[in-house]
């Protein structure tokens, strides 16, 4: 499997704004940056070859080539604002070993409610920060954070493909960031609108409607506990497909 994406950078801080995994048939060669264009070239080629989608929280992602423990403006990289080769690692690898059977051949898109490429952005004065800028968001004020760069267009993307992985984790609170929770919920509302096959892995106790009501979707990367536990569930998830909703413990 395979993994580019398109980095861009203002006020010294980093943004994935557009990132897709791609799964490589046994017999293939990898494919450049180039042939992924190429597949991703128009809204026919789009429908074609990508076949699905992962909402996630945030990336935390390094380009090939680059140090992953280093912060990434601090290591002369320039390739902003184009496609390039990211490396395969963290969270990527759980998807990479749960969708490389049922997927094999084709895309899969990562959306993130924030784009900002950073650690630990769940902090309770980071949380603050995003949830005063979505409430400007949302009433359509001029936001803190370039509303492109950071944020996704809520109420009117559409997601590719035939299945759409909710894995942003459980970090949302509805009653102390009211306006991180209203933006995830115009994400997912919009999603079942458009009649999506909707994935996520929830554990047992929460119940699939009590993880809904939450907007609360294990990954394992925010997960460390149960960290194994869920990402067997998201193979069990891609075990045939289209895929299903999966639970553990």
């Amino acid at each position: 499997m395979q993994y580019f994406g398109e980095l861009q950078t203002k006020y010294e801080e980093v943004f994935l704004t557009r990132s897709y995994m791609y799964f490589n048939r046994e017999d293939e060669e990898e494919i450049t940056v180039k042939d992924l264009k190429q597949k991703i070239k128009t809204a026919k080629d789009r429908k074609k070859n990508i076949i699905g989608t992962v909402y996630m929280y945030n990336p935390i992602i390094t380009p090939m080539g680059f140090d992953t423990t280093k912060f990434l403006l601090d290591q002369e990289f320039d390739a902003f604002d184009e496609l390039i080769e990211l490396k395969v690692e963290n969270y990527i690898t759980a998807y990479k070993q749960a969708m490389k059977d049922t997927c094999v051949g084709k895309i899969v898109e990562i959306k993130n409610l924030f784009n900002l490429n950073e650690k630990h952005i769940d902090t309770p004065s980071l949380l603050d920060k995003f949830n005063s800028d979505l409430e400007k968001y949302m009433s359509a004020q001029n936001t803190e954070f370039d509303r492109d760069l950071m944020y996704l267009d809520a109420a009117n993307f559409i997601p590719s493909g035939k299945f759409v992985l909710f894995a942003w984790g459980e970090k949302l609170n509805k009653k102390e960031f009211p306006s991180i929770y209203d933006y995830a919920q115009t994400v997912y509302d919009h999603t079942v609108k458009l009649g999506k096959n909707i994935v996520f892995v929830y554990k047992k106790e929460k119940t699939i409607e009590g993880s809904i009501d939450l907007l609360q979707f294990p990954t394992p990367m925010h997960n460390v506990k149960y960290k194994t536990d869920i990402a067997f569930a998201l193979k069990l998830a891609f075990k045939e497909f289209p895929p299903t909703t999966a639970f553990y413990l």
